[in-house]
């Protein structure tokens, strides 16, 4: 029997806050996209799925940024994401429980130097539901490289929002090629 896991990414005020004003925010408010992710959370939570929360950060001298990052010296130059800061909270309207694992990524790809694969392996997950922020950033490397890693991945796309429409937009068409692009709504 298939294991499966919920990754959610970047839910945090830094990025999607209602502070922020983001358009992340916006777009996601719009759509109920927070009700829809917390009735999903319990979906998971009932049928013994993995729940991983993804959220981006770094240490007060940013000494991990990615070298020549022009979007990660950005956040260094603003001081933004610092680990120990409410920025890399989870929001609040999301039903995080305590205790349900916490991943602190520096880079674009919530696979990239952490312990994300090991933990998916660990647990016997094979197949991996995806969503959060941006869509055209965080969610498009995260898809790409857990198919690349041989899991089966399913985009959940209404709980998802990019910085742009347009972005988004083609984002989803791009992930096509990768993964299963379903609705929230679609989840049994």
């Amino acid at each position: 029997m298939s294991k499966k896991a919920l990754i959610l990414v970047d839910y945090i005020n830094g990025i999607c806050g209602k502070e922020t004003g983001s358009p992340e925010f916006v777009t996601l408010q719009k759509a109920n996209a927070f009700s829809k992710v917390n009735d999903l959370l319990e979906f998971a939570r009932k049928n013994d799925w993995l729940v991983i929360w993804v959220i981006v950060g770094f240490d007060k001298n940013y000494l991990s940024i990615p070298a020549g990052s022009p979007m990660f010296t950005q956040t260094k130059n603003n001081q933004r994401l610092q680990l120990d800061s409410d920025a890399v909270k989870i929001i609040p309207e999301l039903n995080y429980v305590d205790n349900e694992l916490i991943i602190a990524k520096n880079a674009v790809s919530p696979f990239h130097a952490t312990n994300l694969d090991h933990v998916l392996r660990n647990n016997g997950v094979d197949e991996v539901y995806i969503c959060g922020v941006s869509t055209e950033i965080a969610i498009q490397s995260c898809v790409r490289d857990a198919h690349d890693r041989g899991y089966k991945v399913n985009l959940v796309s209404d709980l998802c929002a990019g910085r742009d429409s347009e972005f988004h937009e083609a984002s989803l068409k791009m992930l096509t090629i990768f993964a299963n692009i379903i609705e929230s709504k679609e989840i049994q």
